[in-house]
């Protein structure tokens, strides 16, 4: 978010510098895992979908201007058990928005697609969703930031967010200290480091994820390589995952968003993204391989796998509004796990709440109440 905002105000003829702890990609926060699901059915409430088809058309734009395919829509299928209130919400939120959608029932998305969903489900295909290619994206964001003026410091870690005075400031972690006339804060994980009293009286809470890719032989491979992006609402949690293919890693991904198996209550505990656990083990696998069993038994052996970060807020919702203490400074946080599709309307936001003191695409869900 911080590049997007960064790439977003030098396209205005702001005077911008980002500065970023990691590097221009990396796996320490939530934007690894080389793809992530852009969908248009919004089960978290239908005010999202109008803010994802301006995102996708800046995508869209955003492609063409580059020269490079950042978007890949190959639909999205969902599907789940009649009455499932997250279900039923996306589906709505289709209908009252009118998004291109085609339903179906368990055993024709099982007949086209492979997925074993039962008979009495319905299903739902999206066919202009799809995934967004990480690299791709962030190294467009990155060029046309650069081109029009951007400084990119990368490596660099702000100790201190300093509100207040003539200018509010940055103290970096080698003694720099440097002055702006705005700031964006948009620090993901380590939020919490610079926003101190901002964050009262609701902490931001950061839990760790699992990413993982199956490997299939052939046949399967091809058959795994049609599937659209799917998302499953299932008695055991909500998992998600994309077609097979060869983005950053060769073989089919998949995720649990969140399990109702109470063996799994650890990824609701927060973690510290200091020390959290990187490593991968076999009770974090258990669900994963659980699922392909039920629903998608011929995709597999897990082969790699990867951890990631949700910074969320206590609704879900994205935090975005100018600092309580300091008008100057405005906050970028709690993105939830769902936000990196949003990037490029969310760098609009921000670069018109930091010139022009508000923006119709910060939503007022997106304010603390």
């Amino acid at each position: 978010m911080g590049l997007a905002a960064a790439w977003a105000l030098a396209r205005r003829g702001a005077q911008v510098e980002l500065f970023e702890r990691h590097g221009h990609i990396h796996g320490h926060g939530s934007h690894g895992g080389h793809t992530r699901v852009i969908r248009h059915a919004y089960h978290e409430g239908s005010d999202y979908v109008t803010l994802v088809s301006a995102a996708d058309r800046e995508w869209s734009a955003l492609g063409e201007r580059v020269g490079a395919e950042l978007l890949v829509r190959c639909g999205l299928l969902e599907f789940g058990a009649a009455g499932d209130p997250e279900f039923e919400a996306a589906l709505a939120a289709l209908r009252e928005h009118e998004i291109r959608h085609e339903l179906m029932t368990g055993a024709a998305a099982r007949a086209r697609f492979g997925l074993r969903v039962p008979d009495e489900w319905p299903a739902c295909l999206s066919p202009d969703s799809g995934y967004l290619r990480v690299t791709p994206c962030l190294d467009a964001l990155r060029d046309e930031a650069r081109a029009h003026g951007a400084k990119l410091h990368y490596g660099a870690r702000v100790r201190e967010l300093v509100s207040g005075g003539d200018r509010p400031r940055l103290l970096l972690d080698e003694g720099t200290v440097v002055a702006a006339d705005h700031i964006v804060v948009a620090a993901g994980a380590w939020s919490k480091d610079l926003l101190g009293h901002a964050l009262e009286p609701e902490p931001l809470q950061v839990l760790r994820r699992v990413l993982a890719w199956a490997r299939a032989d052939e046949p399967g491979r091809a058959r795994l390589r049609e599937l659209p992006v799917w998302a499953a609402f299932v008695p055991e949690g909500f998992f998600y995952g994309f077609p097979a293919n060869d983005e950053g890693v060769s073989g089919f991904k998949l995720a649990c968003h969140c399990s109702t198996d109470p063996r799994l209550a650890f990824m609701n505990e927060p973690v510290d993204p200091e020390t959290v656990d990187r490593a991968v083990h076999e009770l974090d696998l258990e669900p994963l391989r659980a699922f392909l069993a039920r629903y998608l038994p011929d995709a597999g052996e897990i082969s790699t796998t990867s951890t990631c970060l949700y910074t969320n807020t206590a609704s879900g919702d994205f935090w975005i509004e100018r600092h309580p203490g300091d008008e100057r400074i405005v906050i970028a946080a709690g993105f939830s796990g769902h936000g990196f599709k949003f990037a490029p309307v969310i760098g609009l936001a921000l670069a018109e709440l930091t010139l022009d003191g508000r923006s119709e695409l910060a939503l007022p869900r997106f304010r603390r109440q």
